[in-house]
């Protein structure tokens, strides 16, 4: 990645960022899931070797767990298809690629977890937040485009480690998938960190 984009895409994904994180964190009515550490003020953005991981949200029902990772997978999925064709970079595509095809997988592995749970309200669409960061990479020049997407991942990413390793603590199917899953998130995460440096 050029150095020279990073800076000029710090601001936009910095507030992006903490759309996500507020959009996450946001408690349903009638309850309100724990908070890893207490703070109520969204992360700073990481820097470019994702050495500062925010703290991600944490899910107390089956509901909670499998609206934050319909909404993790969907975003991931329908953002990295852009990223297929926007990217410049080879890596960076690869990564969208890779992206599209686990996250796919992902969801359906979580539905029928979600399913064994007693959950079937699963989102199918975007949240208004996640729109919004869908159409600010819709919206971003050639030359921001692939800095400002790979930020959103590593973001994404940090939040769903965190997300996924708090429900393994859990029970239920949903918990197993969790388990499962994490391996290959936190291998997500970890390529994220190289395509940023």
């Amino acid at each position: 990645m050029h150095r020279s984009l990073f800076s000029a895409t710090t601001a936009t994904v910095a507030l992006l960022a903490g759309l996500a994180y507020a959009q996450t964190t946001t408690p349903s009515p009638d309850q309100t899931p724990p908070q890893t550490s207490g703070q109520s003020e969204p992360p700073a953005a990481p820097d470019a070797t994702g050495a500062e991981q925010p703290d991600g949200a944490a899910a107390s029902t089956p509901q909670d767990f499998a609206t934050m990772v319909a909404q993790s997978d969907m975003f991931e999925i329908e953002s990295s298809r852009i990223a297929l064709e926007k990217a410049q970079e080879d890596g960076v595509r690869a990564f969208a690629q890779q992206m599209v095809d686990d996250h796919t997988a992902s969801s359906e592995a979580m539905k029928q977890a979600a399913e064994a749970d007693g959950v079937n309200d699963v989102p199918t669409s975007l949240d208004a937040e996640h729109q919004q960061m869908m159409s600010q990479l819709q919206d971003a020049s050639a030359d921001q485009f692939d800095n400002a997407y790979m930020q959103m991942q590593l973001q994404a990413h940090q939040q769903a480690v965190t997300l996924f390793s708090g429900y393994t603590e859990q029970q239920g199917a949903l918990a197993d998938f969790a388990d499962t899953a994490l391996p290959k998130l936190q291998e997500h995460l970890e390529h994220a960190q190289q395509l940023t440096q």
